[in-house]
């Protein structure tokens, strides 16, 4: 199950959140992302997690599903950034990938039944997948800046539906 949409996000709030992202980014001393190398990357913003509530009946509507947000990261990839290939922990049950910034095409790969498929996604498009069953990656990024926006749902009333708000008592709190 991969959906794409186009245009979910309009590119004033792709031009938005960029500015949110490098002002966060600056604001805290550009430390690098814990995870991947060249890159910044920050968990939970408040103007994150606000679009996770505000794309969530999207993602309903798109896979039928009633979900609870889990979480929110926004990171600023740099270049030769890569994202190893990776599945989700529980709470990513269904990720949603958003291009906020692009200055080059940069395709994420799934590995879906053995089969490997790429998607490139274009200011302001969306991608949902199931996270915790995919693998998924990205090769060594060619561009010195790339912002990418995850929001991470589980089934409502599914297996991981403990993990609602990523097991904070709210959006925004502290893991």
């Amino acid at each position: 199950m991969i959906h794409t949409l186009q245009h979910a996000i309009s590119r004033e709030m792709c031009d938005y959140i960029a500015i949110n992202m490098e002002m966060l980014r600056v604001a805290l001393g550009n430390p690098p992302d814990p995870t991947i190398k060249n890159s910044f990357g920050y968990y939970g913003p408040i103007f994150l997690e606000s679009l996770l509530l505000h794309v969530q009946p999207i993602i309903e509507k798109e896979i039928n599903k009633t979900l609870y947000p889990t979480y929110s990261y926004g990171r600023i990839y740099g270049l030769d950034s890569v994202l190893k290939r990776h599945t989700d922990r529980p709470a990513g049950e269904y990720g949603v990938t958003c291009c906020i910034e692009k200055k080059t095409n940069w395709p994420i790969y799934f590995e879906i039944n053995g089969k490997v498929q790429s998607v490139e996604l274009e200011v302001g498009d969306i991608c949902i997948y199931k996270g915790i069953e995919y693998p998924h990656w990205r090769d060594p990024c060619p561009a010195d800046r790339h912002i990418q926006v995850f929001l991470m749902y589980v089934d409502a009333n599914g297996q991981y539906s403990s993990w609602k708000y990523d097991r904070r008592p709210y959006l925004c709190g502290e893991t």
